[in-house]
């Protein structure tokens, strides 16, 4: 899947959802495989219950069940939680975004599959720096052709792949401090929440 999009044309609510779709269309481009194709309908619980040991997601961390308490913690307004992405599920993912309480950017975590390797060979990062959070490897990462440094990423290694955690500046606003020191400070906090 390849998705383009011209900066200028992100503003709002609607700039926010298509950098996530950006950087979760540039994710699922790790493989070499194609399947799982998005779902916007739950199956039923009938039928949840006789798959759900094939079921490539129950075995991801889940960000959204991260207590309210701790996304408040890091400056987060917990009210703004948005799960996947539209309201569509991806296959392979768990996702979950909020906006901060400075109202000036956005932390979306994506639990996937994908290793640090993985992330670490995409060409549409650069600027990669090894790094620790809590017990886990991870690595800080920038999008190519950022420039302006309005955003920035982090996967950490977990069990069964990593979780991406990235700041997106919300282009209406525009950047009023240091994407990556949020970050920073943000995933360093929720360290404990991590699965080991």
């Amino acid at each position: 899947m390849r998705v383009v999009a011209v900066r200028g044309l992100m503003t709002g609510r609607a700039g926010t959802l298509c950098a996530v779709v950006l950087v979760l269309a540039g994710l699922t481009g790790c493989g070499t495989s194609t399947k799982g194709a998005p779902t916007t309908a739950a199956p039923s619980s009938a039928a949840s219950a006789a798959t759900s040991s094939a079921n490539p997601d129950a075995a991801l961390w889940n960000p959204c069940d991260l207590p309210d308490s701790a996304i408040s913690a890091v400056g987060l307004n917990p009210s703004t939680k948005t799960k996947d992405i539209a309201d569509t599920h991806f296959d392979g993912w768990k996702i979950c975004s909020w906006r901060s309480s400075a109202r000036w950017y956005t932390l979306g975590i994506l639990s996937g599959t994908p290793s640090l390797d993985d992330v670490q060979r995409r060409t549409d990062y650069e600027e990669f720096k090894p790094r620790t959070v809590g017990t886990h490897r991870a690595i800080e990462f920038l999008d190519v052709g950022d420039r302006d440094r309005l955003n920035c990423g982090l996967a950490v290694e977990i069990p069964h792949g990593s979780a991406l955690f990235r700041v997106l500046t919300r282009y209406e606003i525009g950047k009023k401090g240091d994407p990556c020191a949020e970050l920073s400070r943000s995933v360093d906090d929720l360290a404990k929440y991590l699965p080991s």
